[in-house]
C-alpha cells in the first residue's frame, strides 16, 4: 500500500472532494475544486503522491480546510541523484489561504518531502481569478522551472561544509523552530538547547554521510521536521503550513551557504 492509498483513509479526506466553499466564505469568494484540479492534473500525467488535510476545531471549517498535495510527473525526471522535483499544490475552501503552487524535492531514500524558498518558484491566485486554464499554465511554468532547482541541487552537492560552517547552518536551523538562547538563560535551557544541537545533524542512514551542502541539509531537514530520537528535544511537526514554512526557511539558510 502506497503512502497516498493510507492518506487517503483518513476521514478528513473530504476537503478534496468539497463540491462548494465554506459557509463563513463571502458571495464574493470564488470556489475552485480541488478534486477537478487533482483530476485535470492527471489527464496531463501528474500523480498524487502525497496528501495532507489540516486539522481544524471548528465544524464550519471540517470539510474545507486547507490541503496541501505533492504531485510528480515523468517530465520531472530526471533525477538528480536520490532526489527529484515535484509540484506541490495547497488550496482550501474556507477562505484561510489563497491558491498556491511551489517547486518542492522528493528524496526517496528516506521518502522526505522538501520546499524550494526561491519566491520564484512558486505561484499564487486569488480565488475570484483562479480556473483550470490558469492553473495548468501555471504548473508548466513551475515545470519548466524544475531544471533550475535541479542545478541548485548539483551545487549544494559540490559544496563542501568545513566543520565551522555546518555549526553555523545547525545553529541557525534550529532557531527557525526555536527561541535562540540569551545571556544568562538558565541551565535547563542551555541543556535543551546543546541536545537539539548535538542531535539536529545526526546521520541516519549510510547514504546520509557526507559534509556536503545537499547532504548537511538533508540531515538537519529531516530531523528538524520530522523529530529526532527521544530525549533530543526536537518533536515532529504535525502541522502541514509549519511543515511548509519550516521547509522554505531552511531551504533558503541552505542557499545562502552558496554565496
Amino acid at each position: 500500500m502506497n503512502e497516498l492509498t493510507l492518506i487517503q483513509g483518513q476521514t478528513q479526506l473530504n476537503a478534496i472532494d468539497a463540491v462548494r466553499s465554506a459557509s463563513t466564505t463571502s458571495s464574493k469568494y470564488g470556489f475552485i475544486s480541488s478534486r477537478s484540479i487533482i483530476d485535470n492534473l492527471a489527464s496531463l500525467g501528474f500523480t498524487p503522491r502525497k496528501i495532507q488535510i489540516h486539522k481544524v476545531r471548528k465544524d464550519e471549517r471540517q470539510g474545507f480546510q486547507r490541503h496541501i498535495v505533492r504531485l510528480q510527473h515523468q517530465s520531472l525526471m530526471p533525477k538528480v541523484g536520490d532526489s527529484f522535483p515535484e509540484i506541490v499544490l495547497i488550496n482550501s475552501h474556507d477562505g484561510g489561504s489563497s491558491y498556491r503552487m511551489l517547486l518542492g524535492i522528493y528524496r526517496l531514500v528516506c521518502t522526505n518531502g522538501m520546499v524550494s524558498g526561491n519566491t520564484e518558484d512558486e505561484i499564487r491566485y486569488t480565488h475570484r481569478k483562479a480556473n483550470i486554464s490558469l492553473i495548468n499554465d501555471g504548473v508548466m511554468r513551475l515545470v519548466n522551472r524544475a531544471s533550475e532547482l535541479t542545478d541548485k541541487i548539483t551545487q549544494m552537492t559540490s559544496r563542501e561544509l568545513t566543520l565551522p560552517e555546518q555549526a553555523s547552518f545547525v545553529e541557525e536551523a534550529i532557531k527557525l523552530r526555536y527561541r535562540a538562547l540569551e545571556e544568562g538563560s538558565p541551565l535547563k535551557e542551555v541543556h535543551k538547547w546543546n541536545n537539539r544541537r548535538n542531535a539536529v545533524n545526526e546521520i541516519r542512514r549510510h547514504e546520509d554521510s557526507g559534509s556536503n551542502l545537499w547532504l548537511t541539509f538533508n540531515r538537519i531537514q529531516e530531523n528538524l521536521t520530522q523529530g529526532s530520537h527521544r530525549g533530543s528535544g526536537i518533536r515532529r511537526i504535525t502541522s502541514p503550513s509549519a511543515d511548509l514554512n519550516v521547509n522554505r526557511s531552511l531551504w533558503n539558510l541552505a542557499e545562502s551557504f552558496l554565496n
